[in-house]
């Protein structure tokens, strides 16, 4: 998630304090160092997802000063090396840059911190994730902000899942709204679901009271439809329970 400024100056304590007492985590895009700060003041776990800097030196930095204030992982979007997409318009491409896999791998191998790599759609894309050591891949369209027509998520996904093969976590976003939402992607073979788009309203229509009982409403569907098909724990969610569904 980024972009709190742009709603409000106590925005992101919010939504933080929120996800906190809902026992959830937040994931951190684009910002400085003071706001990764303000975020983990309020207890709340905090992944932070560095962006493809131009400046190697810069991203370094980033990696370093999140691991001394206590996220408890880190990251880096792939699909923003040429820039950000907002509209019509292209820009921070003087910002953003393209960066090779041996980097990257340097980059993974310098943090103590679980390292996920967001933006990944493709098989090729997930296996060199495992090939460089990293933990975690965030199956994401970055919300359409990369390519939008890229594949849906939801569509990667199964593929993904099916050619990692438990040599690595994945996650999923992009579109998800609910805990019914969830339990698909669960069953697909995701092992956490974000879904920042609901967040920033459920701030807007509570503040981080709205964003903690947004949470506590997805989960509670989610329980509620896993008692319903037969799953008395997530280990038993897989793909049989959208067959039932359907």
């Amino acid at each position: 998630m980024s972009g709190f400024n742009e709603l409000s100056e106590t925005a992101l304590t919010d939504i933080a304090s929120g996800l906190k007492n809902a026992g959830s985590l937040l994931m951190l895009g684009i910002g400085g160092t003071a706001e990764v700060q303000r975020a983990i003041d309020t207890g709340v776990p905090v992944v932070k997802i560095i962006k493809p800097f131009k400046k190697a030196e810069l991203i370094y930095k980033k990696l370093k000063d999140a691991e001394n204030r206590g996220c408890v992982a880190v990251g880096m979007d792939i699909d923003h090396f040429y820039g950000a997409s907002r509209g019509d318009t292209v820009d921070m491409m003087d910002i953003f840059g393209p960066q090779n896999t041996d980097m990257l791998q340097q980059l993974i191998s310098s943090t103590k911190l679980p390292f996920i790599i967001k933006g990944v759609l493709s098989v090729q894309d997930a296996e060199e994730a495992v090939r460089i050591g990293a933990r975690a891949i965030l199956v994401s369209t970055h919300g359409s902000a990369s390519v939008d027509f890229a594949i849906p998520s939801t569509i990667a996904l199964t593929d993904i899942v099916k050619a990692v093969n438990d040599r690595i976590t994945v996650l999923v976003d992009t579109g998800f709204k609910t805990g019914n939402d969830v339990l698909k992607a669960l069953a697909l073979g995701a092992k956490a679901v974000g879904f920042a788009s609901s967040i920033f309203l459920a701030w807007g229509a509570g503040e981080s009271r709205g964003v903690e009982n947004l949470i506590n409403q997805v989960t509670a569907e989610l329980a509620r439809t896993m008692a319903a098909t037969g799953c008395s724990n997530l280990s038993a969610v897989d793909r049989s329970i959208i067959v039932q569904v359907i």
